[in-house]
């Protein structure tokens, strides 16, 4: 049989450069209660202290003003809702300590309008600066920045009133701002305005990008500025993004949202003048940031699918990259020094996800004692047709040796356990992509539609290993014997249809109750007969087994109904599982 990348990894195929990066990405938990909010922009104040904002990411173009705060380095988040008016969205947070924080809204319902609040307390409290004479422009007004240099001095931005940009100064918190004369800041063309959370600062020079693929510049904390051209032409709906290292060096790029491509300059006068350079490698789409401490080292991150999402990084000003991980969304990104940052991602559970903290990683050579290749386990080891596998593995410590390294699961028609070269066994028919470092538990579904693998008997293994060589998914590698270690093999059985053993419909080996789920407009309805009462709990799975809802229900001898909102869920295929302690019933379900 062809050797198949089992489907329901594919999301785990990050191999090259958590590695050479010597980190990765670990996951924290936003608090955001709405599953799909996405991170808008992150503010780090130090290695403690950071803020972010939120945006909709469920498709539906909801205006949200959550936001988060940790004040212990991301162990615990403290998400809070902003104030202003149902309608507005983020243009910006900006964090001063643990307590003061300035939020940047704009009016997304009439699409123009907004304003700035700002909180003393850590976010107990938000109070709106300057009503009736910042960004108070009927039908014009749109802010888009806000920076403070400390406690008292500060500038906002947003876009052209009367023929100049809206931009402030103040010396006293924000308690008061002071419009800067429009003597003082080139005119803008046609149809030019700013971008919201598009800046940057470099001690007192500030820079903010445009529309129009113009950058403007103030050396003097946004009194007086100048105005260069990149020379790069920004598509509708698209913008372009500077960073800078230094107060000379730095780059403006555009991804282009609609075909990938990407437009970089780069400038060392400080952004009077550009040159045009061709990046190698990936250099991600989404958003880009230097790394404080360094020469000139960046990070990007990508989150739009149709494209290159993960994150990479470069060490000579954006020339060449690296991968950090390829394959999982990234959003913002947040920066303190080259051991201390965050990205951005979307929450699937307020308690469990939606922030990452970068986590440098401990050096694990082949022949290290804490080398383990982890245990796997099925909660049923016969499967129907039609019904999902679920395959879980805890406990994986992979080396990180070698040039490709990681956890992987490898499925046979044999079985593998503590083979060396589990690779050289001819009974190997599909694998899982590498995944680095292994999560404590790490989840797999298989549907059996006969699509991945026909009805049989199967092995499947965990198998960590180090000094590897080769890209893609397990089965591509070649293994090192000598650094290379394989678990125990779990059998399993995928019945075809309508094998006679699976004729009492969804009952699962050892289970007291059936189901019958089914989506109904944006509900899900689900039919559970069981023959004896107990808790319950109720998960629902994605094609790559991470549970996107989970609820416990009271499941009663007889017939039971239940019904679920799934409005957030995205269209495609889900398994529903029903696990108590005599009752184990899965199904699969496909939303339209």
């Amino acid at each position: 049989m062809k050797r198949t990348l089992l489907s329901s990894l594919c999301l785990l195929l990050g191999i090259s450069s958590a590695m050479a990066q010597g980190g990765t990405w670990v996951s924290q938990a936003t608090g955001f209660p709405n599953t799909s909010t996405g991170v808008f922009n992150i503010s780090v104040v130090d290695q403690n202290v950071v803020w972010i904002s939120s945006y909709d990411g469920s498709g539906s173009a909801l205006n949200i003003r959550d936001y988060s705060v940790t004040i212990d380095g991301g162990a615990t988040w403290i998400p809070g809702v902003v104030p202003a008016p149902a309608g507005y969205a983020w243009s910006q947070i900006f964090g001063l300590n643990d307590q003061v924080a300035w939020a940047v809204m704009y009016n997304a319902t009439a699409g123009s309008g907004g304003g700035i609040w700002k909180t003393t307390d850590g976010g107990v409290t938000w109070n709106q600066q300057g009503t009736g004479q910042i960004f108070s422009t009927a039908g014009v007004s749109f802010p888009n920045v806000v920076h403070f240099w400390d406690a008292n001095n500060g500038f906002c931005m947003g876009d052209p009133v009367a023929s100049e940009f809206e931009l402030y100064t103040t010396s006293n918190g924000g308690a008061t701002w002071t419009a800067v004369p429009g003597a003082n800041i080139p005119a803008p063309l046609s149809g030019e305005y700013g971008i919201v959370d598009h800046y940057d600062v470099k001690g007192d020079t500030v820079w903010f990008d445009t529309n129009k693929g113009r950058v403007y510049r103030s050396i003097d904390r946004g009194l007086n500025w100048t105005v260069a051209t990149t020379g790069i032409t920004v598509p509708a709906n698209n913008a372009i993004d500077v960073v800078f290292w230094n107060s000379t060096s730095g780059l403006a790029r555009l991804f282009n949202g609609t075909t990938g491509a990407q437009t970089v300059r780069k400038t060392i006068d400080g952004g009077a003048t550009w040159t045009a350079f061709t990046p190698v490698g990936n250099m991600l789409g989404n958003d880009i940031k230097y790394v404080p401490g360094t020469s000139s080292r960046l990070v990007s991150t990508g989150a739009n699918t149709t494209y290159t999402t993960g994150s990479s990084y470069s060490d000579d000003g954006g020339q060449n990259w690296t991968d950090i991980e390829i394959g999982t969304q990234r959003t913002a990104l947040g920066i303190h020094d080259i051991n201390t940052m965050w990205t951005g991602g979307f929450t699937t559970s307020p308690s469990t996800d939606g922030i990452y903290k970068y986590q440098t990683l401990a050096q694990i050579n082949c022949g290290d004692a804490a080398i383990q290749s982890g245990v796997g386990s099925a909660p049923d080891l016969t499967i129907c047709f039609g019904d999902t596998l679920f395959f879980s593995t805890s406990g994986a410590v992979p080396p990180n040796q070698g040039t490709t390294y990681g956890f992987s699961i490898l499925v046979s028609t044999v079985d593998i356990s503590g083979n060396p070269n589990p690779l050289g066994t001819p009974g190997v028919v599909g694998g899982s992509g590498v995944n680095y470092p292994a999560p404590a538990t790490i989840n797999t579904t298989l549907i059996n539609d006969g699509t991945i693998f026909q009805a049989g008997v199967y092995y499947f293994t965990p198998v960590v290993y180090g000094n590897a060589t080769g890209t893609g998914n397990v089965t591509a590698l070649t293994l090192d014997p000598g650094c290379t270690y394989t678990g125990t093999s779990v059998m399993v059985t995928l019945y075809a249809a309508g094998d006679p053993n699976c004729n009492t419909g969804i009952i699962e080996n050892g289970s007291n109750a059936n189901v019958n789920a089914y989506f109904s407009a944006e509900m899900l309805q689900l039919n559970i007969v069981s023959s004896v009462s107990e808790k319950t709990n109720v998960e629902i799975l994605d094609i790559s087994g991470k549970v996107v809802y989970r609820e416990s229900l009271k499941i009663y001898s007889g017939t039971n109904t239940h019904t679920i909102d799934v409005q957030s869920l995205s269209t495609g295929a889900y398994s529903v599982r029903i696990t108590g302690n005599s009752i184990n019933a899965v199904q699969k379900v496909v939303k339209m």
